[in-house]
């Protein structure tokens, strides 16, 4: 039993990588999306849009359904769901199709969860739970790792072949469901998600939690939306100068840049947040008005190379501050609200970022159907200088709370 237990552990990173998400696609998905499927940024949107609301409404449905069939039975649905949609979405030949494959993506992303318990009961049975984040952060670097090699070769891929990318997307996804058949929660416990009487605990909405929850919401709003509609912002002036497979070389030479710096983030975060700490929030977020800012000012010079270098900088900037800026918030919140909140304050931030990210991606689908790609980058660089307000407002907060905790003990 114990060597089948470490046997799963090791292949616990690659599994988690393989199933992390549409390999080879994410690196080409608006291109994809755009040339071979032909639909408008309208319609790209629309797809990621939709698509979350739906899954909004199929979360708590789908956690129910995990806990009746279990750990190993839901990581390996979330698996499959996953290969059903590198094949829908390769395949599909209508909107509805492709929004189909999208939302077993999503769905995907739910059931994939149970893999987490899963990790944590193995590793409590052998004696290793401190080896838990370990074996988290050994499946992001690998996943990093993998994700910054594709991206290296996914764009040259597709100018070769537009559908080469996708088949390596099934295929990782192929591989990735054949690891799942591998992995199993040996645990007596094997219910995912097991609540316990303690992450019952009545939540008491203070001016902290709010202000963390709204703006860890926009930040991720401004992130997810300028992740998706900036890439589609950089593409079409792209177009403008550049063929098919001169734009196809040069949006994925970006990507390689965005893969590798977000890598580098993470790496520096840990030592740069030691200093500055409660600052981080306020510097993350005017990272993110300075992303928004170099895209939509970089579209008006004129001089080709000087444009694409100026907005590809603001969108890099994006991957930099994406995952230090959860890392910055789930740190605040476990500092300043007591243990057995943790658990139910993650789903509610999580939760706060779905609503405000499906919010913002559909009025963004109502406003590409008049008005350019522009207008929704302006946007966005509006919102994140409001996030500069809410964080450094979550700032304040946090050094209130400290100050009464300090002379309550006085």
């Amino acid at each position: 039993m114990e060597k089948r237990i470490k046997r799963c552990i090791k292949i616990y990173p690659w599994y988690s990588s393989f199933t992390g998400d549409l390999l080879f696609y994410i690196a080409i998905d608006t291109l994809f999306l755009t040339l071979v499927k032909g639909f408008s940024a309208a319609e790209i949107v629309s797809i990621y849009s939709i698509s979350q609301l739906i899954c909004i409404g199929l979360q708590f449905p789908i956690l129910f359904l995990m806990k009746k069939i279990g750990n190993t039975a839901s990581l390996r649905t979330g698996a499959l769901l996953l290969l059903l949609s590198a094949v829908f979405t390769t395949f599909g030949n209508t909107y509805f199709l492709v929004l189909l494959g999208r939302v077993m993506h999503d769905s995907a992303a739910i059931f994939k969860n149970a893999s987490i318990v899963m990790l944590e009961n193995n590793l409590e049975l052998i004696d290793r739970r401190e080896d838990f984040v370990r074996a988290r952060t050994s499946a992001n670097t690998v996943y990093s790792v993998i994700t910054m090699l594709i991206a290296f070769v996914a764009s040259y891929m597709f100018t070769l072949n537009n559908y080469l990318p996708m088949a390596g997307c099934i295929a990782c996804a192929l591989v990735g469901f054949l690891l799942s058949v591998l992995t199993k929660d040996y645990s007596s416990n094997n219910k995912p998600l097991h609540i316990k009487k303690k992450t019952r605990v009545k939540l008491h909405y203070s001016k902290f939690i709010i202000v963390t929850v709204i703006a860890y919401s926009v930040f991720y709003a401004v992130v997810s939306s300028g992740q998706n509609e900036g890439k589609l912002f950089i593409q079409e002036h792209l177009f403008l100068d550049f063929n098919e497979d001169k734009t196809a070389l040069i949006l994925g030479a970006i990507i390689c840049v965005t893969r590798v710096v977000r890598v580098i983030s993470n790496v520096i975060f840990a030592k740069v947040y030691r200093k500055y700490q409660g600052k981080m929030g306020a510097i993350l977020a005017s990272l993110l008005c300075i992303s928004m800012a170099s895209m939509v000012f970089g579209s008006f010079i004129p001089q080709v190379i000087v444009k694409i270098l100026v907005m590809s900088f603001g969108y890099t900037i994006i991957l930099f501050a994406r995952d230090p800026y959860n890392l910055y918030t789930q740190d605040v919140v476990f500092l300043n609200t007591p243990k057995e909140q943790h658990e139910t304050l993650l789903v509610v931030l999580n939760f706060g970022m779905k609503i405000a990210t499906v919010g913002l991606g559909l009025v963004f689908s109502a406003i590409l159907l008049s008005y350019p790609l522009l207008v929704v980058i302006s946007i966005l660089l509006i919102v994140s200088v409001i996030e500069i307000i809410l964080s450094i407002w979550l700032y304040r907060v946090v050094m209130t709370g400290k100050q009464k905790k300090q002379e309550e003990m006085v």
